[in-house]
This record gives structure tokens, sequence and C-alpha cells, in this order.
């Protein structure tokens, strides 16, 4: 996988069974994983509150020795014979909701009945379904003793009901309902004694994985299932709050916001209607809330706040962050969560983000990580909690050029001096250096869910170098340099391991809100009208007419040494008005009338809604462009901090760095600003640089 095609996209655990078994011989192991808890050796007295860890397979496990199971075809009704396993079905549900969950079990290759074997989740992508047979990840675990559930995720696929977003109350529900449909009926499912919950003795050994979507709902289940039953997740290119992802300082995303509407409307009725059902057009689809938000959103030229609570409610910082929940209205509704804010508990995972993703980007990755490494549980342990980059994600190289027909105009604009006009350009390697994101993903979820001696013999038997890489820089955050446009393998030095302590320190905020403290000086910023014409920062219909040329573009002269740049910069700005007067003196009031009206004031607020988009660029042969195509919005008068856009840029001999200032970027297409009365603005402040010293070539 390189960069997520818009089709794909929209149509788009050390479990430790470590399990403290590492420093027996063999013998003992096995006679530990059987349940022999009497080893030879001598436990130290600090080590003998751990029980040792005993696995069972679903059909013996005690704790559900007076429950009705549904084994229709026992898997090991003759432990000596056990049935030959690999095999593939899909399975419907009634959910709570009263809607279909349909998703598919494919069987592990071999059914192990004496200790079972693990089960994994796969989800799909925005708009996309669930995998009908095996492929990819999934055939390399199912092939190894694990078996998965491929899930049509609510009002996807074959499942009904409305889309609506990961919703705690809805598809949240629905995947806890899997989750206990796989423990009634699946019985060659593997527990463990390691980390049981109330009054039971085992847990099931579960673990999940999926980009986007497919990310979002492994934190979900997490954070809700009172089973704690998730032990290792692997999300790729998910979100940490949609109201970001969204709505990046108060600005409509309105490029993918499109673009999701457009995938989830059809990816959710396309395959109803296909089925001949024409009732779909009213029982799936988006939410009507979510259609409502989108609408208001376009006439308004901002999100309503009801519906950014509703956003947060479907984010891992709904329970990552202190922030108190806020009301979720709507124009006919307001709705009531059915969970309350808790802390959630610690859990292995590996995070995976693309520095090129557009969409949820580095810095939804960054506090995903920062919120679930810091977590503890009762003993004060925490969990083996990663992240690794990579250059792709949400792809969507729209431009001229891949239009029939403009590409010469394109290259004649180019001759006199123009910027091609597009969202940004295709993605690199799905990779991080020569560590490949399902590699990684593959060791990580293999040295969680199986025994030692199991990941032993298919880290053997296996081609790939992630399980060495993985072991060898625990601790450490890989972040990748490489954005050669088109690139199919990552090139060498192409990344740099990073102590994370490093990137806590100097090359990222601590927290959210909180400035990166730089190991260089903090940039000054002084854009003012008057100076050179390039310098002019231009807004509303000027910015659009700009935007085709060069942006405003501030140099940075960076110390001797530094030559790159990674991590998230943050930055305190302010936009003013060029000449005091040219403000509307009554900007309060009229924000005060647009938060209280149900479409605002159609995004006209004249003389108080400038907007800039803002983001490091590079001069690379001559010509400015951005870093990793990321841009972060600016918007209204006034003193903010500025989280801009994490990014990741090794620069070579005879390039520089600089700031890059638009009025205008595709990405934002229809949520420029609309204020007419403010053409052009000022811009001030410093900027905080993550940089990295001494980088060799």
């Amino acid at each position: 996988m390189t960069a997520v095609p818009f089709k794909k996209l929209m149509g788009v655990a050390f479990i430790s069974v470590t399990l403290g078994l590492a420093a027996c011989t063999s013998e003992e192991q096995a006679a530990r994983v059987q349940g022999n808890t009497s080893p030879s050796n001598t436990t130290a007295p600090s080590e003998a509150a751990e029980p040792p860890t005993r696995l069972v397979t679903n059909a013996s496990n005690p704790d559900f020795s007076a429950s009705p199971r549904e084994f229709e075809a026992p898997a090991c009704e003759n432990a000596d014979q056990p049935r030959t396993g690999g095999g593939v079905y899909s399975v419907n549900l009634q959910s709570a909701s009263g809607h279909n969950i349909a998703f598919s079990v494919f069987e592990p290759a071999n059914i192990d009945c004496a200790n079972g074997n693990p089960l994994v989740l796969h989800g799909h992508g925005y708009g996309g379904s669930r995998s009908r047979s095996p492929g990819g990840i999934l055939k390399r675990l199912v092939d190894n003793g694990a078996g998965v559930i491929s899930i049509d995720q609510r009002g996807f696929g074959e499942s009904g009901g409305t889309v609506r977003v990961l919703d705690p109350d809805f598809e949240g529900q629905d995947l806890l309902q899997i989750l206990d449909w796989a423990e009634a009926n699946l019985d060659w499912l593997r527990y463990s004694n390691k980390k049981p919950v109330g009054g039971k003795k085992f847990n099931m050994v579960l673990g999940a994985t999926g980009g986007s979507y497919g990310g979002g709902y492994q934190l979900l289940i997490h954070n809700i299932d009172p089973k704690k039953r998730l032990d290792v997740l692997t999300p790729d290119i998910a979100w940490n709050d949609l109201r970001y992802s969204l709505n990046p300082g108060g600005t409509v995303k309105s490029g993918w916001a499109l673009l999701l509407v457009a995938g989830g409307e059809s990816g959710s009725l396309q395959p109803k209607l296909q089925a001949g059902d024409p009732s779909a057009v009213q029982t799936s689809g988006q939410d009507n809330l979510i259609r409502e938000t989108l609408l208001r959103g376009t006439l308004a030229n901002r999100f309503p706040e009801g519906a950014l609570e509703f956003f947060r409610y479907h984010s891992p910082s709904y329970w990552c962050d202190s922030e108190a929940a806020g009301a979720q209205t709507f124009l006919q509704s307001e709705v009531t969560p059915g969970l309350a804010q808790k802390t959630p508990d610690p859990v292995d995972i590996l995070f995976t983000q693309g520095f090129r993703d557009t969409l949820f980007n580095f810095n939804d990755a960054w506090h995903n990580f920062s919120c679930y490494r810091s977590l503890e549980d009762k003993k004060g342990k925490k969990a083996d909690v990663r992240l690794i980059t990579h250059q792709s994600g949400h792809i969507l190289p729209l431009s001229a050029s891949t239009v029939p027909g403009l590409a010469d105009l394109t290259e004649q604009g180019a001759q006199n001096g123009l910027n091609e006009i597009e969202f940004q350009k295709p993605g690199g390697p799905f990779a991080c250096g020569e560590l490949g994101i399902v590699d990684a993903q593959f060791a990580f979820l293999v040295d969680k869910l199986f025994t030692p001696a199991e990941a032993e013999a298919i880290r053997a038997a296996d081609a790939s170098n992630a399980f060495d890489l993985l072991a060898a820089n625990k601790g450490k955050v890989c972040l990748s340099l490489n954005d050669d446009v088109g690139q199919g393998t990552a090139s060498e030095n192409a990344a740099v391991w990073v102590n994370e302590n490093t990137l806590f320190n100097s090359l990222a905020p601590k927290a959210k809100g909180q400035a990166t403290q730089s190991a260089i000086a903090p940039i000054a910023i002084e854009f003012t009208p008057g100076a050179e014409p390039t310098s002019v920062l231009t807004s509303a219909a000027t910015g659009i007419l700009r935007y085709p040329f060069a942006p405003a573009v501030m140099p940075i002269d960076l110390p001797a040494g530094v030559n790159t740049i990674a991590g998230i910069p943050t930055a305190t700005l302010e936009i003013a008005p060029p000449v005091d007067m040219l403000m509307n003196p009554v900007c309060s009031e009229i924000y005060a009338v647009t938060a209280m009206s149900p479409i605002g004031l159609a995004g006209l607020e004249p003389g108080c809604d400038p907007m800039l988009f803002v983001g490091l660029g590079v001069n690379r042969n001559g010509a400015w462009r951005l870093i990793d195509d990321q841009v972060t919005p600016v918007r209204g008068f006034g003193k903010r901090h500025v989280e801009l856009t994490g990014v990741a840029e090794k620069l070579a001999e005879g390039e520089s760095l600089g700031l890059l200032v638009y009025g205008y970027h595709p990405q934002y297409p229809v949520t420029s600003s609309r204020d007419l009365l403010t053409p052009i603005v000022a811009l001030r402040g410093t900027l905080n640089l993550p940089a990295l010293q001494n980088l060799m070539p």
C-alpha cells in the first residue's frame, strides 16, 4: 500500500503473551502454558503476585462452564483430531438498534485445541466494506494461526442503519455485539489469565487492525468495552479529535468534507440499492445529523458548536482529554451521549501515520500517542505504545495536470511564474525508511498475541526485517523524511529513529495548547503591508486571485548544523488589519449573532473575518514548495496559539527553509474568507521550529 486511492479510501497484542515466559526453560514454559503453576525455579517475592500465564481454548474455558454456548460445528470436539481450519463464512446479526450487522469470519489455517487461537478484528475505510476473503496482512495472520473477523461498519456494505461516524452509542454497541457473538460461537478462541476482568479468570486474546475509519473503530472498542477484551491495536491514519481534523482553527476543511460526503453516501447507499432495497434512501446513507452539519457548515462557513461536540464524542479525545463534554445540539434535536467520560485503560498500540496525509495528519497521531503512552494500570505499569510514520495516507493529488488537455496550459503557466493549482502531490512510500508499515503491523500483532515460542517460529519464517527493527528501536519514534513524489520504495537515510523523550522535549508540544520547546531560538514573524509586494498578505477574493502566483514567503535562516525539520511547529500569531480603521468596531457583536443563528450570517462578517493558510516550505531548485503539502488555517483578528501541522524534511545542500502564507488554498476550496472588507492583513508573532541538528546526509 502506498497512497490510499480515493476509491479505496472512500469505498474506503507483548499481550503480553510474553506473559512472563521468557525467563523459563522450554520444558518449564510448556508446562506453564498448559496450566502447570509450579515451575521448578523459585520466583522472586516481587514476582509472586503475578499469576503464571495460562492459556485455554474457548471450549474448555471454566468461566463459561455454566453458560450456554452455540458451537454449531465444534473445532475441538476431538482434541487429537481438530476440524480442519481455514474456513471462510459470513454472519448477519440483528443489532440492538434494529439493523443488520454483517461480517466475515476467517478461521485460522490450523486450529490449536490446547491453547486456542488469537482473534484479530479488521475494519475498512470510510465508504468501504469488509473483506470477503483473507489477503495481505489478514492472510499472513490466518496462515500463522490467528482467526480474523472483517466487519461491515454500520451503514456500509451489508450492515444496515445510518452512518453516524463511529458513534459510541450506535457503531460502538454493534462492535461489542460482534465480540459477544464470537465468544458464544467460536470454540477455538484463545483465552489468557493475564488480565482477567471482573469475576472471570480468563479474557479473550484479541487484536485489531485497519486504517482511517478502520483505525478509529479500534480505539472506540477499547475505550468503551467494559470487558476490556482488546489486547493490541494497530490503527493507521486515524484521528484524535474530529473537531480538529475537519475544522482546524475554526475553518471547515471543505475539500475533504465534500469528498467524505460523496464517498460516505455512495459507500452506504450503492450496495443496498444494487441489492434491490429501495428503502435504503431513507434507512441508510449518512445520518441526517451529519447532513445537517455539513449543510450548515457550507452556508455559514463554519460548523455549529453543537455538531462539533457531536463529532468530539466520536473521537479518542473525548476519552483522553480533561475537557468537559458539551451539549450536542442540532436544529431539531439534542443528542444525549450514552457514555460518560472515563480514562482509558493502558493497551499495547502501534500507531502509524503519514506525513503527507491532509485529512488526519501527524498531529492526530501525536496526540493519540501522547495520550495512550501516558496511561498506567493500578500497579503503575504502562503499555507498549509506538509511533511510526510514512509518506502515504489520505492522499488526493488533484491538479490541473491530471485533467486531459490542461497539461500544456499548466506548463505554460509555470514558465510564466505561476504555481499549479493543486490539492496536493502524490504520496510516497508506505514505509519508514527500510521498515514497511504492513510488516511492522504484522510483527507487532504477532509479538503481542502469540506465545514467545510461537512468535519466534513465525519470526524465523518471516522474510521481513520488522521484528528486529521493532525490538531494536523500542522507546523511539520513526520519522519518515522521504517525500520523493512517486517513489515506490524508501531511499537510503530516508528516515530517522528519534528517542521519545527528545520528541516530547524539543520536537513537539507535550500537551495540546503548549509550545514546542525548540532547541533553537524562536523565529520572529513579521508580514506588514507596505513592504515588498510579494510579502503582502491577501485574504478573501484577493487571496483566490493571487493563489496561482507564489505565496507570500518569509525566508528562515537556520543555525549552522541544523538541516532537518521534523515534528510539530508551534507559534504565537496575530492577524491585524493593516490600518486600525479597517477593522469593524462591532466584531464581537457580529460574532455573537452568528453563533446564535441556525445558519450564521452565510459567512458574511464584514471587516471581522480574515483568513490565512500557513505552512513551512523549502526552496528547492529555485522554487518554493510546501513541505508535505501541509497548511494550517489561521482565522480572525487577534493573537492566538497555533499548532501548525507536523512535517518532516531534511534539507539538502543549497536548499532553504521559509514560512509560506496564502490567502486561499485549494484544500479549503469553499471556505476561504468571505469578508470582502478585509482584503489585506498583517501577520506577526513568533515560530518555534522542531529542529534536528547534524543529521548526516
